[in-house]
């Protein structure tokens, strides 16, 4: 358990994107990792499939949107993951998908 000043410190220690670029790394078995630097000026690097889990823990908390489920199929297919098998963050946009794409 952290010890309020110890949150306060972390919470106020925000990673920020200087610079982007799009680097794709051969041996972090992931699609995309991101550098980031926080305000300590700390370098470090977050991968894609957690940034998708953060984006999904924000949705089941209701703070965003429910996602599509197709949009989370495709991610599941990419990836590896399981999200489209959670109904608590997407909601079903089969119909309208496949009518999209057949127009």
């Amino acid at each position: 358990m952290y010890e309020k000043s110890e949150l306060k410190e972390i919470f106020f220690n925000r990673a920020d994107v200087k610079k982007t670029d799009r680097i794709v790394c051969d041996n972090c078995f992931e699609h995309m990792v991101f550098m980031l630097r926080d305000s300590k000026q700390n370098e470090f690097s977050v991968g894609l499939i957690t940034i998708l889990q953060c984006l999904t823990y924000a949705v089941s908390t209701g703070d965003l949107p429910k996602l599509p489920l197709s949009w989370l199929a495709n991610i599941d297919n990419v990836y590896g993951t399981a999200f489209s098998f959670d109904e608590s963050i997407s909601y079903n946009d089969y119909q309208n998908y496949k009518k999209r794409n057949n127009s």
